[in-house]
């Protein structure tokens, strides 16, 4: 797999403040519900582990529970991303890769929520690359896919969102439920699918 940047140009742009934007509220509450499916999955499989696919500076991982979650695994070709992530009682591993490039390892020795947030449409096989992550264990597994939604200001997000949401509902997953999530004051929003094998 193939990014279209690469982690020297992700650095310089965490370095330069372009993805302060990331830590307003309207991103809270996105990431606020993804956290609360994460809870909901440890209710009825108990402690879990996550792995967030292009975690940027690990912004979910102060919104997870330290007594469900026993191991955050952030993921992201950033090193200065990940140099970022807040400390934490959970475990936290970095991981310094793109989805195609990780081979899922350690193995996961507790049930796995795989978060995909607003990262698989910058490759074209990234659909691909999650299935594979997502069947490489035996352990429970639930998916997380977040997406910015169609918005009219912006044509090129309609067109990448049409065509993630057509991949994933191709793909060897089972969809479990969709929310969607708005920020009242730009009036943009993003679906959250959730989806097991």
């Amino acid at each position: 797999m193939s990014h279209p940047k690469t982690g020297e140009l992700w650095d310089a742009g965490f370095r330069a403040g372009k993805y302060d934007f990331l830590h307003k509220e309207s991103e809270k509450e996105r990431l606020k519900v993804i956290a609360g499916l994460v809870a909901g999955f440890a209710a009825t499989h108990g402690i879990c582990e996550v792995v967030d696919i292009g975690c940027g500076e690990g912004l979910l991982l102060p919104l997870l529970d330290q007594r469900l979650v026993s191991r955050y695994l952030g993921v992201d070709i950033s090193t200065v991303a990940l140099e970022r992530l807040p400390a934490s009682a959970i475990e936290v591993l970095r991981i310094c890769k793109s989805l195609g490039e990780w081979d899922g390892k350690p193995e996961p020795m507790v049930p796995r929520v795989i978060v995909a947030s607003e990262i698989l449409y910058y490759d074209p096989d990234g659909v691909g690359e999650l299935v594979r992550l997502a069947t490489s264990s035996a352990v429970p597994q639930r998916i997380l896919v977040s997406c910015v939604a169609a918005h009219p200001g912006k044509p090129n997000w309609a067109e990448a969102s049409t065509r993630l949401w057509q991949e994933l509902g191709e793909a060897p997953l089972n969809e479990i439920g969709r929310h969607s999530v708005q920020d009242g004051e730009t009036g943009l929003s993003w679906d959250i699918g959730a989806y097991s094998l």
